[in-house]
Order: C-alpha cells, then sequence, then structure tokens
C-alpha cells in the first residue's frame, strides 16, 4: 500500500510538471516524489561509493546551507557567489525557500545536496531557469551522475514541451544536446564544497571544472551553421 501511495504521488507531480514546466517547483516536486517513490538515491551512494574520492564526499558531506543573500551580493562583480545572488533575483527566487534537507545519511545527503546546488548548477553550466533550461541541465546531470531521477524530469520536461508547445522543440533539443555534452566533458560537480568556491571569479570556477561553456557553445553554432536546410532521401 505505501509503494502504491509513492507511486500515486510521482504520477500527480509528473502530471503537474507536465501541465506547467515552467513553475520551479514542479520541478522540485517531481524531484522529491522521484526520490521517494524509488531508491535511487541508494543506488547511487552504492554507485559513488566504488570511487575513492565520491566515497569521501559522502562521508565528509560538505553542505551549502542557508543563503546570505546580502553578503554575497557585496562580493566584486563577475564572482560565483555575485552571479549567483544575480541569478536568483533575475529568476525572481527567494532564497530562503530553497529547499534545505536534513541529511543523516549517505542517501539522504545525495538528495538534500542536489536540492540545494541546484541553482549554483543553473549558474555555472549556464542554463536558463526555463522549461528548455531545465531540459538542458536535467540532460547534463544525467552525463555526469547516470541517475534515473534526472531522466524521470527530462521526460516530464519533454512531455510538457510535445503536449504544450510544440514549436519550443526547436529551441529545447539544442539545450538537451549543450547538457549531455556538457556534462561528458566536465569535472564531477557533485559534492562540491561551493562554500569554498563563492568568493572566486565564475570563469575560473568553470575552467577547474573543464566547463567549457564557449567551445561547447561554438561547436553547436557551427553544427547548426553547416547542416543541411533539407534532407534528401536516396532513391
Amino acid at each position: 500500500m505505501r509503494n502504491l501511495i509513492k507511486t500515486f504521488r510521482a504520477s500527480r507531480a509528473a502530471l503537474a510538471m507536465i501541465r506547467d514546466a515552467n513553475e520551479p517547483d514542479r520541478v522540485f516536486d517531481l524531484i522529491e516524489a522521484l526520490y521517494a517513490s524509488s531508491d535511487a538515491a541508494q543506488k547511487a551512494v552504492e554507485r559513488m561509493s566504488r570511487d575513492p574520492e565520491l566515497a569521501r564526499v559522502l562521508r565528509e558531506r560538505p553542505r551549502l546551507g542557508r543563503i546570505d543573500l546580502e553578503a554575497l551580493g557585496r562580493l566584486p562583480k563577475g564572482t560565483l557567489g555575485r552571479t549567483f545572488v544575480e541569478h536568483l533575483r533575475e529568476s525572481n527566487l527567494d532564497p530562503n525557500l530553497l529547499r534545505v534537507l536534513e541529511a543523516p545519511d549517505a542517501a539522504s545527503y545525495v538528495k538534500a545536496h542536489l536540492f540545494e546546488t541546484h541553482d549554483l548548477w543553473h549558474v555555472v553550466t549556464g542554463f536558463p531557469t526555463t522549461s528548455e533550461g531545465e531540459m538542458g541541465l536535467q540532460a547534463f546531470y544525467f552525463a555526469q551522475n547516470g541517475s534515473r531521477v534526472s531522466m524521470g524530469v527530462f521526460v516530464a520536461g519533454l512531455c510538457f514541451t510535445f503536449l504544450n508547445n510544440f514549436e519550443l522543440c526547436e529551441v529545447a533539443m539544442p539545450q538537451v544536446v549543450r547538457g549531455w555534452l556538457l556534462g561528458r566533458r566536465a569535472r564531477r560537480l557533485f559534492g562540491t564544497d561551493w562554500k569554498t568556491l563563492l568568493d572566486r571569479p565564475l570563469e575560473e570556477v568553470r575552467a577547474t571544472f573543464g566547463l567549457e561553456l564557449h567551445k561547447v557553445d561554438t561547436f553547436l553554432r557551427e553544427f547548426e551553421r553547416t547542416r543541411p536546410s533539407a534532407v534528401t532521401v536516396p532513391a
């Protein structure tokens, strides 16, 4: 019975996101429901524990915690922290509403860490907080972590686009490709102690992780520029 209730909640959250993927809370609700309805977090722990560096992260569990918006806003222009504040303000996101969860064990830490750092990942990867930007970020997540939760959010976003705004596919799919390429090329972001990086220049942080946004974006623009305008099917 409990599994049935969890499945129902996950289905309801997925349908809510399919109806309105542009609402940020829909994404978080679906992520939370998917974690609750499956053993995704525990499987992630088992996979990460085989990597010495990630095993260390799961033991130490660095946290971002609550955001001091005023303090970060006083950082120099172009730093990660200052850009993060600008991102929150431009997206009309209240940092006090960011979900800071308890993490008494490794499995709960996986979910808590990803929840509270979600918008930092938006900043360092350059994905906007739109439905297509969220799909791109979920592709990045999946490329880095192979999480079924990321795939679930991506599929829900794809259904939203298909049912409600099919024309958006022309914008969304390049973002998905961009997320996959960036995620496969970059160092793993999971487990980063972001508090130690907030006062560093954003471009320096991106370089540290091998986030070559310019190279990937240039490649995608060149690909779009040179692709055939129509596909000729051989007789």
